[in-house]
């Protein structure tokens, strides 16, 4: 019984099997071929030329960045003292003019010092004179023309010149000399009580108004110029060879529909490792400018000759670009000397080579291209 279903079992198994063989052999002979038999058609590949004949270029350098004030200065107080009302009362934001007074301090204290010093330099000069006028009268006459004119409240004279050693020595012996620089700095150090703005410009900030008691060292604003401005622009290190100090600069602004006229100040000696760039300091000056302003510019540079002026998208690769020889298309490489916003001033280009302007990323070198009319 057994071995009647195995016989069984494996008749079955070798119908299935010739089955599958039946199947798969219909199955090929019905089925048609996907390769051609026919010739290889070559793509073709339509194309736009131009071409660039070379000529002699002002070189220009495209520039741009923020304006920052060329003079931010913190004032300090360097006398004691309390701050006094003046004429013109200034606040955060308020413009002054070169010359006028930013601060006022309180000096009668010092003033009556010095008064009594330029007081004790007039009693010494009194009681020398006597002496001086019998053992050196040739000298008794300028003295005492400096004696006469000498006023505790004003501000002290040069001393008469001596005439040899021996007079020198007479009138150091008395004290006059110590006295006379003692009075000349104190009379220096009471122009602190009076602080004088160095530039026309504006107060950034106040710290410091009237009735504070102040000493040296105490900051009382910050101020600003506002009539000098500079612009630090990054430009690549191959552009520095056309850079020169004193190179004009135009400017403008979108957003302010102006524009300004700068000079290149000076060139940084450090280059960016990471962009490979070297910064460009130029002096901006004119009226409307603001500390922060955004502009842009050019640099006008020393003209070029035998170059090409080609549109961006001819560049391909970064340094190379295509040209039509006998309908194929053919690298050629390129020395780029600028790039603009949208033109590339490019070296190595003849003046009758066929250039491809557009679509230069679906083609390869040695295709078959033909020029579209």
């Amino acid at each position: 019984m057994i071995n009647r279903k195995n016989i069984i079992s494996l008749i079955i198994t070798l119908l299935i099997l010739l089955a599958g063989a039946i199947s798969f052999q219909v199955l090929k002979s019905n089925k048609k071929s996907t390769i051609s038999s026919g010739p290889v058609k070559k793509e073709i590949k339509y194309v736009k030329v131009n071409s660039y004949p070379t000529q002699s270029v002002q070189n220009e350098i495209e520039i741009d960045g923020r304006l920052n004030a060329f003079e931010k200065i913190t004032v300090s107080a360097e006398v004691t003292g309390r701050l006094l009302e003046i004429p013109k009362s200034f606040r955060q934001g308020s413009y002054f003019k070169k010359g006028d007074l930013l601060f006022e301090i309180d000096n009668k204290d010092e003033k009556y010092n010095l008064f009594a010093l330029r007081s004790r330099l007039l009693n010494a000069l009194t009681q020398m004179m006597p002496d001086l006028k019998f053992d050196y009268p040739e000298s008794f006459e300028k003295w005492k023309n400096y004696l006469d004119q000498l006023d505790p409240e004003s501000n002290i004279k040069p001393l008469p010149v001596v005439s040899d050693q021996r007079e020198k020595y007479y009138v150091a012996g008395k004290d006059i000399f110590n006295q006379y620089y003692s009075i000349k700095s104190l009379e220096d150090r009471m122009q602190n009580y009076r602080i004088h703005a160095p530039f026309s410009g504006v107060f950034l900030n106040l710290n410091s108004y009237p009735g504070a008691l102040v000493s040296p060292g105490v900051q009382l604003a910050s101020i600003m110029n506002t009539n000098r401005f500079e612009l630090i622009s990054p430009i690549p290190v191959e552009e520095l060879q056309f850079l020169t100090v004193g190179q004009e600069v135009e400017l403008n602004s979108d957003e302010m529909n102006k524009s300004w006229k700068g000079k290149v100040n000076r060139i940084g000696t450090q280059i960016d490792q990471n962009t490979q760039n070297i910064p460009v300091y130029i002096s901006v000056y004119g009226i409307g400018l603001k500390d922060g302003m955004y502009l842009k510019g050019k640099i006008k540079t020393k003209t070029i000759d035998n170059v090409s002026i080609i549109p961006n998208d001819a560049i391909v690769d970064e340094n190379k670009v295509f040209l039509v020889e006998d309908t194929l298309a053919i690298l050629k490489p390129v020395v780029i000397i600028n790039t603009f916003e949208e033109n590339i001033l490019v070296k190595g280009i003849g003046n009758t080579d066929k250039i491809i302007i557009e679509d230069t990323d679906r083609i390869y070198n040695g295709q078959t291209v033909q020029i579209l009319n």
